[in-house]
């Protein structure tokens, strides 16, 4: 397969290049709606790096007993494990009563999680918080971000789920900036204020998601066609119920959703009955086992025994590492959504995933001189190649996966299809999570030449098995690996169907074969937020 070169791009030319979003309110209010859905990662971001900051407090190492080995690995994978219990159950709410419905239910679960977290009085109580939180958080993790890649603009899709992904930066830098700061708090109040901090954009998302509109596809899968043209027709056609893209995209859902339900497209053994599902659903796991083995994990969640094994101890020199390297990470992750559309998925993939593992092999060489020979030179050296390392992933796998995986499905299994590759990443990360310490604690700097190995086997399966997509819009993407010929008979139809639709008053009543209503006027559509 050609990797989709030869048919990107196809709806770019029904694109005004002269108008911009900022130049319109309802612009705004749709980038307003997806920043909203982003901060459901932010809040994952915050979680990875405060767990890496508490664990250099002082007084949260007192009132914890100085958890090490098993006993630290279940503090950083709890919050996985709470997650894991909710994904088999979320996409079925989320395909049930809709992408807000579900972030409201996570929203509040986590919201109560939080709080018990921050007010543990024993390990087991900061543990049964950090579950419930996780498990609140799985129903986030499956609606936003399909609401940001369904709600999104067509030729903001990969920017903003660049920007999703690279969120978990901002995250991080707040969390790791807070335990800086609460280092020099003298009572318990040092860890539980970074912890009870985590439920502020929490809160402002769950006081407004259902405020706003929810996602055209899944009201096209539930058959409220009205409605997704409505949303279509505010926010991507700023008002023009006739506009060319809104008519474009609008008959390549209802397509797309008629060709699922033909072929009874929707359950949880679809993602395994065709060879291009079965394709697609590999593909998904591999990228999450992918993600969690390439050794980002390493300094993500257990930065403290890293900086350990090379000598840099000082709890105030390792929180400024563990800030500037989140901080890092964030300037490099917003620019990948950026490059997504200008260099392709699968160029930034084995591009990053190369210089990854060049990195990973430096900074092996490196501890190893240090621990051999005490060269401080090589410990510092250290830093700088897990600098390189880290940014290097956040530059090519958080938003590009996330992405990729996302659009490669069709809408009636995408929610579904993301919960199989959430719990194969899930499983993968309580795996590390719980491991990682323990490996650490027994082969120290060796430990990396088991990450060296496996990241030799992740590149020969990207350079492989990763077909290009750029270009193309979710429904294109979506049967794309069911052929090419798919795919271009797909626009023709959306093509031929939206020339038609241009000259009809009511759209949707002319797709059902009814009359139009009385005294209806050309472009009558009025945007309703559908709760």
């Amino acid at each position: 397969m050609a990797g989709g070169s030869e048919i990107a791009g196809h709806y770019k030319h029904l694109i005004n290049p002269n108008k911009h979003w900022w130049q319109h309110t309802r612009g705004w209010k749709l980038m307003f709606w997806v920043g909203l859905y982003c901060l459901g990662n932010m809040a994952n971001g915050y979680d990875g790096a405060l767990v890496s900051g508490l664990q250099i407090l002082p007084l949260f190492q007192e009132d914890f007993n100085h958890p090490t080995g098993s006993t630290l690995g279940l503090l950083g994978a709890v919050q996985n494990i709470g997650s894991l219990g909710s994904i088999p159950v979320a996409p079925l709410w989320n395909d049930r009563f809709g992408r807000r419905k579900t972030i409201l239910l996570g929203t509040t679960m986590m919201i109560t999680g939080a709080a018990l977290q921050a007010a543990a009085k024993d390990v087991n109580w900061f543990l049964g918080g950090r579950a419930l939180l996780g498990f609140g958080g799985g129903f986030n993790n499956n609606a936003d971000p399909l609401m940001v890649i369904e709600l999104a603009y067509p030729s903001h899709r990969p920017i903003l789920s660049g920007c999703y992904g690279s969120l978990t930066g901002v995250g991080s830098i707040v969390a790791a900036a807070i335990t800086f700061g609460t280092y020099y708090i003298s009572s318990s109040w040092s860890w539980r204020l970074p912890a009870l901090v985590q439920v502020i954009p929490t809160v402002f998302q769950m006081c407004m998601v259902m405020l706003g509109p929810e996602s055209p596809r899944w009201l096209m899968s539930k058959g409220r066609e009205q409605e997704a043209l409505d949303v279509l027709v505010y926010y991507h056609g700023k008002g023009d119920p006739h506009d060319p893209l809104v008519l474009y995209e609008f008959e390549e859902m209802k397509k797309a959703v008629e060709e699922e339900k033909k072929n009874k497209i929707g359950g949880w053994i679809s993602l395994f009955n065709t060879p291009g599902m079965r394709r697609r659903s590999w593909i998904m796991m591999a990228l999450a086992l992918s993600g969690q083995w390439s050794g980002n994990g390493l300094v993500t969640y257990y930065l403290s025994p890293v900086l350990n094994t090379i000598g840099i101890t000082d709890r105030k020199q390792q929180l400024g590492i563990n800030l500037g390297l989140t901080v890092w990470n964030f300037a490099c992750g917003i620019m990948a959504g950026f490059s997504a559309d200008k260099f392709g998925r699968r160029r930034i993939f084995l591009a990053t995933t190369s210089m990854m593992l060049a990195f990973l092999v430096s900074v092996t060489i490196c501890s190893a001189q240090y621990n051999l020979h005490k060269d401080k030179v090589s410990g510092a050296f250290v830093v700088v190649f897990i600098y390189f390392f880290t940014g290097c992933y956040a530059f090519g796998w958080p938003g590009i996966m996330l992405l990729y995986v996302t659009e490669i499905v069709p809408t009636s299994l995408r929610s579904k299809a993301h919960s199989l590759w959430a719990i194969t990443q899930a499983s993968f990360l309580v795996f590390n999570q719980y491991t990682n310490p323990i490996g650490f604690q027994s082969l120290g700097w060796k430990y990396y030449l088991v990450f060296d190995v496996v990241m030799v086997v992740i590149l020969a399966f990207l350079y492989f098995f990763i077909i290009e997509t750029k270009g193309l819009t979710l429904e294109e993407t979506g049967i794309l690996f069911d052929g090419e010929v798919a795919v271009k008979n797909l626009q023709d139809r959306a093509d031929q169907q939206a020339a038609l639709d241009a000259d009809v008053e009511d759209i949707v009543h002319r797709d059902r074969g009814e009359e139009e209503s009385p005294g209806s006027e050309k472009g009558s559509f009025v945007h309703t937020e559908h709760v």
